[in-house]
């Protein structure tokens, strides 16, 4: 893998929760317009390692490079600035329950940008749009499905046209055939948009659906990586395969 390649670069992580290791010493590369998954069990840091790329946590070790700049030790508008560089669509969505949706989808522009309000209305709208969501832009989250107020974080997430977009459980909750609609807007989305996904998820139909790449958490390590449909027939980690084929 060649670093111009890789728009996400970890490198000797190391995560504690007091003294105890969550994450211990793993390196990784995300590519440039691939749908990466970062799959394990519950409990294994999945969404903790999603936590230190964006930033919300700060690791007792390691680098973190998005676009080439270190989000680590990064501070003041350096910082900013990498963030803006990605979206993120939180579990269950994180709407907020007194906004309408175009209200939500509209919020960071008018955080992060000068834009007449007429302008944010029309890209909170287009991204509505790209979400399927475009006859609803008045309706409030608790007046949506659970998949509408997941599809609707996304479009949130895209509003400023990042490059990444982070997406932690987007099928947890969801029946199957709401579930398969997401993860086509997912495919998509990365094809017309050119966009870098990385997904958090431990649901197997959907990894299988969207996954370019995965890297497996076992154990504060990296099990496995690699295409997930050759990892669960020909992986030499025998949890591996284990947890593919759904055996105890």
């Amino acid at each position: 893998m060649t670093e111009e390649k890789a728009v996400i670069q970890v490198r000797n992580l190391v995560v504690k929760y007091d003294e105890r290791t969550i994450i211990n010493d793993i390196s990784f590369d995300v590519n440039r317009g691939e749908i990466f998954v970062i799959l394990g069990g519950s409990g294994s840091g999945k969404t903790t390692v999603m936590n230190q790329i964006i930033g919300l946590q700060k690791p007792a070790q390691g680098e973190i490079c998005i676009a080439g700049e270190d989000i680590v030790t990064a501070f003041g508008e350096g910082r900013q600035n990498i963030l803006r560089k990605f979206g993120v669509m939180y579990q269950g969505g994180a709407l907020f329950g007194s906004m309408n949706l175009i209200e939500n989808v509209r919020f960071p522009l008018e955080e992060f940008t000068k834009l007449p309000i007429d302008a944010m209305n029309s890209i909170a709208v287009n991204k509505l749009c790209m979400v399927g969501l475009e006859d609803f832009v008045t309706f409030m989250p608790a007046e949506l499905s659970g998949g509408m107020r997941k599809r609707a974080a996304i479009a949130r997430a895209m509003v400023l046209d990042p490059q990444i977009l982070f997406l932690d459980e987007p099928s947890a909750g969801l029946d199957p055939i709401i579930s398969a609609q997401l993860d086509k807007l997912i495919i998509d989305l990365a094809a017309k948009l050119g966009i870098t996904f990385v997904v958090v998820s431990h649901e197997l139909p959907s990894i299988n659906a969207i996954a370019d790449r995965v890297i497996m958490l076992h154990e504060g390590k990296i099990a496995a990586t690699g295409d997930p449909r050759t990892l669960a027939q020909k992986c030499d980690n025998v949890f591996v395969r284990k947890f593919f084929a759904r055996e105890t």
